[in-house]
């Protein structure tokens, strides 16, 4: 099976490679630049609107690094428990395009021509990459689906009371943000140690084992949503801001 990967540039990526590299190989990781910050915060408050935005810059400025500090001990615990690489992935694997849009990436995936496309940390891919291959293409998400999409579905869970769907997602990838449909699903174990640093890490390594059993060809439980109801279709989430936080923290205790 050739695989190929579209990837942004960030931690989660080069661990997804190296993690699944040694088994089976990747033969091109198509890797998108980020967005400039002025260009997210722009997109972000013409969804979200200005106040929230402001409230999310908020929590990144006083919350985050404090929630890192505590959680670094945690991290590394996690990191050494699952044997996460660090290493980066070779410049040699590596074709770097300003957006996975763009039409570089179509030309990459028809000249690779891939079986499978493993997707991790890009923005929302176009009906018309999606449709440049017969390949279909996989993504470990950090949610249950349908119920948690978007970002940070594991502390959205805890945060809405909702343990029973506080985990991970493998799922085919369709025009929408986190629809596609379900391959697999699992929960994470969360501690005390844990926090909103710590969840995704939890998280991508449940997930990577989720992907490993479907490279495999072995049979991995097709676990539908947690909770039975066919008429909750859940939302879209996003980073919480400041006083989110600040509340969810101080009323329920969610870290």
């Amino acid at each position: 099976m050739k695989i190929m990967m579209l990837a942004g540039e960030k931690a989660s990526s080069h661990t997804v490679y190296q993690k699944i590299n040694t088994t089976f190989p990747i033969s091109t990781v198509v890797m998108e630049a980020p967005l400039s910050k002025k260009g997210m915060l722009q997109k972000r408050a013409r969804r979200l609107g200005t106040r929230t935005v402001i409230g999310q810059v908020l929590f990144q400025l006083f919350c985050l690094p404090i929630l890192k500090y505590e959680a670094r001990d945690r991290i590394q615990q996690i990191i050494a428990k699952e044997g996460t690489e660090k290493a980066n992935i070779p410049d040699s694997k590596i074709q770097r395009v300003a957006s996975i849009n763009d039409e570089e990436t179509i030309v990459a995936i028809q000249s690779e021509s891939p079986d499978l496309v493993i997707v991790c940390g890009t923005r929302i891919i176009s009906k018309q990459v999606l449709e440049s291959t017969k390949a279909p293409f996989v993504n470990i998400h950090a949610g249950i689906t349908p119920y948690y999409r978007g970002s940070h579905g594991g502390y959205w869970a805890l945060a809405k009371q909702d343990k029973r769907n506080c985990g991970v997602t493998l799922h085919y990838i369709d025009t929408g943000i986190d629809t596609g449909n379900i391959i697999a699903q699992t929960k994470i174990n969360i501690t005390p140690k844990d926090n909103f640093v710590t969840y995704p890490y939890l998280q991508l390594t449940q997930g990577i084992q989720l992907l490993h059993q479907f490279l495999s060809g072995e049979k991995a439980e097709l676990a539908p949503p947690k909770i039975a109801d066919k008429h909750r279709k859940g939302n879209v989430f996003y980073q919480p801001t400041l006083f989110q936080y600040i509340f969810f923290r101080k009323q329920l205790k969610v870290k």
